[in-house]
C-alpha cells in the first residue's frame, strides 16, 4: 500500500510541474516584485519548472533566487541566494547566448541589485543586444513581452 501511494504522489508531482508553461512563469515574473507572497509564488512556480529543458528556465529560476535574496534578512542567506542567482543566469545565458528572452532576465537584475554587489557589468552589452535583436524575435507573444520590459525598464530609458 505504501509504494501505491509513493507512486501516486510522484506521478501527481510530475503532472502538475508538466502544467508549468513558459507563459504563466513569464506572467508571475511581471508582478514577482510587488510583494514577497508574489516573490515567494514565483520562486515555487521556478523551482517547479526547472525539470523543463532548455536555458530559459533556469534564467527565471536564477531571477527568483536573486528576488529571494532582496526579501532575506539574514545577510548570509541574502549573499547564498544572491551568489546561486548570478551562477545560475549567468549558466543560463553562457548555454544560450543569443537568447534575447535570458538577456532581459539578465538585465532586469542588474540593474536593479546595488552596485556595491559588483553585478552590473553587463547592462550595456544586454541593453544593445536586446534593441538589436526584439525586431527578430519570431512569436508576438515575446516580442509583447520584450517590448513592455523595454517600455518599462530604466535601462532602456537612460538613451
Amino acid at each position: 500500500m505504501k509504494i501505491v501511494s509513493v507512486l501516486i504522489t510522484i506521478l501527481f508531482i510530475n503532472s502538475s510541474s508538466e502544467n508549468i508553461n513558459l507563459k504563466d512563469i513569464r506572467d508571475a515574473y511581471k508582478v514577482c516584485n510587488q510583494s514577497r507572497a508574489h516573490g515567494d509564488k514565483f520562486y515555487e512556480l521556478t523551482k517547479q519548472a526547472l525539470h523543463n529543458q532548455g536555458a530559459i528556465y533556469k534564467g527565471y529560476h536564477g531571477a527568483a533566487l536573486a528576488l529571494k535574496a532582496s526579501y532575506s534578512w539574514n545577510p548570509i542567506s541574502k549573499m547564498s541566494y544572491f551568489n546561486k542567482a548570478k551562477k545560475t543566469i549567468d549558466a543560463a545565458i553562457q548555454s544560450e547566448p543569443k537568447n534575447i528572452e535570458l538577456r532581459m532576465i539578465r538585465s532586469s537584475i542588474q540593474s536593479n541589485v546595488p552596485k556595491i554587489l559588483g553585478y552590473h557589468k553587463n547592462i550595456e552589452e544586454d541593453r544593445d543586444f536586446i534593441l538589436n535583436n526584439v525586431k527578430n524575435v519570431a512569436t508576438t507573444e515575446l516580442k509583447e513581452y520584450i517590448e513592455g520590459y523595454i517600455e518599462y525598464s530604466d535601462v532602456f530609458s537612460k538613451l
